[in-house]
């Protein structure tokens, strides 16, 4: 099996070449990303590889912007699975500059699935998305009869990367499965995410050097918080088993909702850390909760996810101290 994955050093990204590498099998996998993520955050991109073996001798990383394949390349490297990662992230950052979120997000992912049509091999897609699409939840948990309803211009263009997905698979039959991946968090997430970082990964950083942790508001608004392991194995069964997959919508997630203040007291617990919270206005448009409805994937895929949000902290909390070079503290993560 051949699989070509859009943003492969990207967090995401990195985690699921791990996962297929890590598998006893002959899966190659073609790695398209322009590495622009290195400028503020320079760490080895592929550094949760665990399988160094398979690394070396079954990827293969092209240093180029997704943007620019077309159907003859695609063919050229006759892959089975387009799994399209590749796009900006930020809710706030999406306010700022909207068009670089459409240019990217929506019209690279609607100039890429034209290629795609036009391929010769045609190859089964898998496009992560986003819960964001839902916008301010009118009932929890979020599951497929919500209404889409986006508040971010980041949210619209995911959406919008999902019709077009669909129109490919309503109109011309072409193989697509869509995943929304809720709250995930990790390592090799982006502390700095060109100047808006997720907020495990800040809290996690601000912990560890012992600086004021700064919440928006009362702290109340909820998140499901999913661990990055569990989220790039729902890659994973798509790609096992695609016939069921096929024309699908999954959203994924824990299916617990945890406060944003209830996150930053347990980081500060798990790291020992010093640190303080202080609350500031509330930012405009933040979803009041968040939490996933799994059912649909869990009945098609038997996907669940394996680990608590304490487990997958434990896992996240020591890359951190790595890559912060702080030592490790007095109250060890368990």
């Amino acid at each position: 099996m051949r699989i070509l994955i859009t943003g492969a050093a990207g967090f995401y990204g990195s985690h699921l070449t791990n996962l297929l590498l890590s598998e006893d099998n002959e899966t190659e996998i073609i790695g398209i990303d322009n590495l622009l993520r290195h400028k503020d955050f320079p760490v080895d991109p592929f550094n949760v590889i665990e399988n160094k073996e398979a690394f070396s001798k079954r990827f293969v990383l092209e240093r180029v912007d997704f943007r620019s394949l077309d159907f003859r390349h695609i063919d050229s490297l006759n892959v089975d699975f387009v799994i399209h990662l590749a796009a900006l992230a930020s809710i706030p950052e999406s306010m700022v500059i909207p068009k670089e979120y459409f240019q990217i997000n929506e019209l690279g992912t609607f100039n890429l699935i034209q290629e795609l049509l036009k391929s010769r091999t045609q190859p089964f897609l898998i496009f992560a998305s986003s819960p964001e699409v839902y916008g301010d939840p009118i009932y929890t948990p979020l599951n497929l009869d919500h209404p889409t309803r986006p508040r971010s211009f980041y949210a619209v263009t995911k959406l919008a990367g999902e019709r077009h997905c669909m129109v490919m698979s309503e109109w011309y039959g072409y193989p697509v499965t869509i995943i929304r991946n809720f709250n995930t968090y990790g390592e090799n997430q982006s502390n700095t995410y060109r100047g808006y970082p997720a907020v495990v990964p800040e809290f996690i950083s601000k912990a560890l050097l012992n600086q004021p942790i700064i919440i928006h508001g009362e702290g109340n608004q909820t998140r499901d918080l999913l661990y990055v392991r569990d989220a790039v194995s729902a890659y994973q069964k798509v790609v096992e088993r695609p016939s069921q997959s096929r024309g699908e919508i999954f959203d994924i997630g824990t299916g617990i909702q945890t406060s944003i203040l209830a996150l930053a007291e347990n980081i500060i617990e798990l790291t020992g850390s010093s640190s303080e919270i202080f609350h500031t206005n509330k930012r405009p448009n933040d979803l009041a909760k968040l939490e996933a409805d799994s059912t649909r994937v869990s009945e098609i895929l038997g996907w669940a996810p394996s680990y608590s949000l304490s487990a997958g902290l434990s896992r996240t909390i020591p890359w951190y101290r790595t890559v912060l070079g702080k030592p490790q503290s007095v109250r060890p993560v368990t």
